[in-house]
């Protein structure tokens, strides 16, 4: 009897005693997570120079630079992009000012289907040591104007939230598939610097106002000049439905959209000289003909987005812009 007493005794002593469990084998924190995993920014062509009015070319890759520890992490959807499903991946752009500080760029609304794909956990994948997820085909830079010459700043963002929709309000832990017990995490790439250049400036005259109710000819009212500010002989078009083009886009309702009629195929070109300017549309010869109604629908000032595009060596369309102000009278 005496002798079950200490033994139990000794039990008791033992468990008080004893270490505490050891965590999980695969348990692993934020703070591992975070330095394991790097965001890689690939610069396309290797080029750090870029017009104002095109995009960047960039990708970005996430990669497992532990030797011993092995991540699970989500591969982006649809909705990734815009941050309605795990993992949110996007860009984030700062411009140098004239006094050498760097300022975070708004990023530009854009409009998109509601529909996304919601459901995040079927798409986790483990990422072993020296693993890579590439994921350049759901990061775009394309919702910042790149328009004023001098730096700019791209980082990339790859952030693990959880989260059950556009709400952004994450999930239980219990509804995380795979992702069950890994905690919520950010990874960001190293900057990567670009040089805009301005090749082309574009400037709007206003030459008379609208009038409330009175259709008018769009070239009755705006002249549209491009100026070749490069150091070198620049081609430049009217308008045309190849590449080259002007628009006209009101910030306000209170006008009438314009729509362009009669616009050719091809654009009839002009090699602009350094410094030189031509009138695109609103006079002279080489504006052409092509024109389109404008009415004004209520008095009062608004405010005129005047663009001009042009086709670049790759798809993309180089659009510069200037803002003006046409009177309703």
């Amino acid at each position: 009897m005496r002798s079950a007493t200490y033994a139990s005794l000794g039990a008791i002593l033992f468990a008080f005693v004893s270490p505490a469990a050891d965590p999980k084998p695969d348990a692993v924190t934020k703070e591992q997570i975070e330095s394991d995993l790097k965001l890689v920014p690939k610069v396309f062509g290797d080029t750090r120079v870029i017009e104002a009015g095109t995009q960047p070319y960039i990708e970005f890759k996430l990669v497992n630079t532990s030797k011993t520890r092995t991540h699970k992490v989500v591969k982006p959807g649809d909705g990734s992009e815009c941050g309605w499903r795990d993992p949110w991946v996007h860009v984030t752009a700062d411009q140098r000012g004239v006094d050498g500080s760097w300022t975070a760029m708004q990023r530009q609304s854009s409009g998109r289907c509601g529909l996304f794909d919601w459901d995040w956990p079927k798409d986790v994948v483990e990422l072993k040591p020296g693993a890579e997820l590439a994921l350049s085909d759901w990061y775009s830079p394309a919702r910042f104007e790149f328009q004023y010459p001098g730096k700019v700043r791209l980082t990339g963002h790859y952030a693990y939230r959880a989260t059950g929709g556009k709400d952004g309000k994450p999930r239980p832990d219990a509804e995380r598939g795979r992702m069950t017990g890994v905690p919520l995490f950010e990874v960001r790439s190293e900057s990567v610097e670009f040089e805009v250049v301005r090749s082309f400036d574009v400037r709007a005259k206003v030459k008379k106002a609208l009038k409330v109710g009175v259709e008018m000819k769009a070239s009755e009212v705006i002249e549209i000049t491009v100026t070749n500010t490069s150091n070198k002989q620049q081609a430049v078009g009217n308008i045309s439905r190849n590449g080259y083009g002007v628009g006209i886009a009101p910030y306000s309702e209170s006008v009438t959209t314009i729509v362009f009629k009669d616009v050719p195929v091809y654009s009839a070109l002009k090699f602009l000289a350094p410094g030189e300017t031509v009138t695109v549309f609103g006079g002279g010869d080489f504006a052409g003909k092509v024109d389109g109604a404008w009415k004004g629908l209520k008095a009062g000032t608004v405010r005129v987005r005047v663009s001009y595009s042009l086709p670049t060596d790759s798809s993309a369309t180089h659009v510069v812009f200037a803002d003006t102000e046409v009177r309703v009278e």
